[in-house]
C-alpha cells in the first residue's frame, strides 16, 4: 500500500492534511477566473448557436424570395408555335390581347457562285465591292435587277491578290459583317461558293468587280447585272398583320410591335394567332402571402433572440448583441420605406395589403390585396421587379445595375452636335447600332451598367430606374450571408472571444500547477520545521522528566 509520505510527515507535525489545504488555497486562488471564463465561453457557444439560426432563416428567407420572384405573375402567351412571345419589361406590359398573322418570314438573300473544280481554285487578281441595300423589280416587270444600297449599311472592299484561291475568297467575304461565306462541295466533282446576307430585304448583297486585267476572270463574281442569275434565294421582310394592319420588319425578331414584348417567328401562319398578355390575381396572391410569411417567422426569430430580460422573464440568446439588433432594424426599415422608381409615385406594400402590428409582425389582407391587384396590377411588379422605365416616347432603358444602385429619376442629355451623353451627370459609352437609334452605356457613378437606347431627335430626357423590395431584400440577406458579411463578422469576433477565454484557462492551468508546488514547498518546509521543534520538545520533557526521577 502507498505511503504519502507528505500528509505523514503533517500528522507527525503541525496535524494538518497538507494536500487537501493546498489543493482548496489552489482553488480559492484560481476558481473565480476559471468560473468566469467557462460562464463566458458557455455564453459564446450559446450566441454561435443562435447566431446559426439566424443564418439558416435568413437563407430560408432569401431562397423563398428567389422562389416567388422566378414564378412569373405576367402570363405571355401564344396560340400558334409558330409565333413566340417573351416579355422583356414588365411595366410596358399591360392585359391585353392582339391577333396577329405571320404572313412572310424574313429571309437571307442566298447567292451561289458554282462550277468550280476545286476549293483551292485559284482566283484571278482584283477588286470585289460589296454593297448593302434592296433588289426590286423595275415598274411593269416582275425581275429584281434594280438595286438601292441601304444608307445605314456601309459597303466594304476585297483586294483579291495573285494566288488567292476560292477558299481565300469565301474567308475574306466572312469577314465582312453581315456577310456569310462558305465553299462546298457538290458532290458532282464540282464546287460552289455560297454567300449568304442578314435576314431583311434591304441587307440583300450586290457584289462589283474590278479586274487587274480584262477578261480574266474575275468579273464572274458581278452581280450587277446577273443578280437573278445567281441569287438562290431572295432577302425578304417579315410581313405581318397586326388586328389587320399590314406591318413589315427586317428580322424575326420583333421587339418593337408590343410594348415590353418581344415575337419570335419560327414559321408563317395558316390563321391568325392570339398573342395575349394577362397577370395570374391567384399566383400573385399567393406569392405575397408567401413573402409576408418568411418575413414573420425572420422577424418573430429577431425578436425573440434579441429579447431583453423583463419582470423576471428570461433574455433571449442574443439580447444586447449590437450587430443583430442592427440587421432587425435594417430589416424593419426597409419593409416601411416606399419603393421609388416604379412610376410618379412611390409604391408602398400597404397598397397590396400589407399592414404592420403592434407587435410589429406583417398583416396579410388577401381580400384588400386583391381589389388592390385588380385595379393596378403593375404595383405588384414593383414588389418583385426591378424597373428600367421613361415618361419620354423614343427613350428605352434597360442595364445590370450594382446591389447599391439607387431608385428614382434620372437626367439623361445628349450634345445634338458631339453625339455625347451623360446619365446623371456621369459620362457615357456610345455604343455600335444599326437600327438608326443611339445607345449609352454608363460605365461609372452610381448608375454604372446603365444603358440607354434613344431615337435620333431625343437630346433630353428621364430615365427612371426602381429597385423592388424583393431585390432590396435580397441585398440586405446576401450583405449579411456573405463570407465577410455581418453575421461572419460577429461570429468571427465571439471565436476570437472564446479564444482569449481559452487562453485564460490555459494559464490558469499553469498557474495552479506553480500554486502547488510552491505551497507545497512552503508547507513541507513547515511541517519539517514543527516536526524538529517536536522532537525537541520531546527530548526536553524527557530530559526534564529524568531530571525530577533523580529527585
Amino acid at each position: 500500500m502507498a505511503v504519502d509520505y507528505l500528509n505523514a510527515l503533517g500528522a507527525s507535525g503541525s496535524g494538518l492534511n497538507i494536500r487537501q489545504l493546498t489543493t482548496s488555497l489552489v482553488e480559492a486562488d484560481t476558481a473565480p477566473r476559471r468560473a468566469a471564463a467557462e460562464k463566458r465561453i458557455e455564453a459564446a457557444d450559446v450566441s454561435i448557436s443562435a447566431l446559426g439560426k439566424v443564418r439558416a432563416q435568413f437563407e430560408t428567407l432569401s431562397g423563398a424570395i428567389g422562389v416567388v420572384t422566378q414564378s412569373s405573375v405576367l402570363k405571355a402567351t401564344s396560340s400558334s408555335s409558330a409565333l413566340a412571345v417573351t416579355v422583356t419589361d414588365k411595366a410596358l406590359v399591360s392585359d391585353s390581347a392582339t391577333s396577329i398573322e405571320v404572313l412572310q418570314m424574313a429571309q437571307r438573300q442566298v447567292i451561289e457562285f458554282s462550277g468550280f473544280t476545286a476549293a483551292d481554285a485559284p482566283l484571278a487578281a482584283g477588286r470585289i465591292t460589296v454593297d448593302f441595300g434592296v433588289w426590286y423589280a423595275p415598274e411593269g416587270e416582275e425581275v429584281a435587277t434594280n438595286f438601292a444600297a441601304n444608307p445605314d449599311l456601309p459597303a466594304s472592299s476585297i483586294d483579291v491578290g495573285d494566288g488567292a484561291t476560292l477558299q481565300d475568297l469565301a474567308t475574306a467575304l466572312s469577314s465582312i459583317p453581315g456577310v456569310t461565306a462558305r465553299v462546298l462541295d457538290k458532290g458532282d466533282g464540282t464546287f460552289s461558293l455560297g454567300v449568304i446576307s442578314e435576314p431583311g430585304a434591304g441587307s440583300a448583297l450586290r457584289f462589283s468587280v474590278t479586274e487587274r486585267e480584262a477578261g480574266s476572270g474575275l468579273a464572274r463574281f458581278d452581280t450587277a447585272a446577273t443578280n437573278a442569275d445567281v441569287e438562290v434565294q431572295a432577302a425578304t421582310d417579315a410581313v405581318l398583320s397586326v388586328d389587320g394592319i399590314i406591318v413589315s420588319r427586317g428580322s424575326n425578331e420583333i421587339d418593337d410591335l408590343l410594348p415590353g414584348a418581344t415575337l419570335t417567328l419560327s414559321s408563317t401562319t395558316t390563321a391568325p394567332a392570339t398573342v395575349a398578355f394577362s397577370r395570374d390575381a391567384a399566383t400573385a396572391e399567393a406569392a405575397m402571402s408567401y413573402m409576408v410569411e418568411q418575413l414573420n417567422a425572420t422577424f418573430s426569430l429577431l425578436k425573440d433572440i434579441t429579447l431583453r430580460a423583463t419582470d423576471g422573464s428570461a433574455s433571449g440568446d442574443l439580447a444586447g448583441d449590437r450587430a443583430v439588433e442592427g440587421m432587425r432594424r435594417e430589416l424593419v426599415a426597409l419593409i416601411s420605406k416606399p419603393l421609388n422608381g416604379h412610376g410618379e409615385k412611390p409604391v408602398y406594400l400597404s397598397q397590396l395589403g400589407v399592414s404592420t402590428n403592434r407587435d410589429g409582425s406583417l398583416r396579410f389582407d388577401a381580400k384588400a390585396f386583391q381589389k388592390a391587384f385588380e385595379k393596378q396590377p403593375e404595383v405588384f411588379d414593383a414588389i418583385f421587379a426591378n424597373s428600367f422605365t421613361s415618361p419620354q416616347k423614343g427613350v428605352t432603358v434597360t442595364g445590370v445595375l450594382s446591389r447599391s444602385a439607387p431608385s428614382g429619376d434620372f437626367a439623361f442629355r445628349r450634345d445634338a452636335v458631339t453625339g455625347e451623353a451623360t446619365v446623371d451627370g456621369a459620362p457615357t459609352l456610345a455604343l455600335p447600332a444599326d437600327d438608326g437609334k443611339s445607345r449609352y452605356l454608363v460605365l461609372s457613378g452610381r448608375l454604372s451598367g446603365l444603358l440607354v437606347t434613344v431615337e435620333p431627335e431625343v437630346t433630353d430626357a428621364t430615365v427612371r430606374f426602381g429597385r423592388s423590395l424583393a431585390s432590396s431584400l435580397q441585398g440586405l440577406l446576401e450583405g449579411a450571408l456573405a463570407t465577410n458579411g455581418a453575421i461572419s463578422e460577429r461570429e468571427t469576433q465571439i471565436k476570437a472571444g472564446v479564444e482569449a477565454q481559452n487562453a485564460i484557462l490555459e494559464s490558469l492551468d499553469t498557474r495552479e500547477g506553480k500554486l502547488e508546488q510552491r505551497y507545497l514547498a512552503q508547507f513541507t518546509a513547515m511541517e519539517q520545521a514543527v516536526s524538529r521543534m517536536k522532537s525537541t520538545g520531546t527530548y526536553l520533557e524527557n530530559l526534564i522528566a529524568a531530571w525530577h526521577a533523580d529527585d
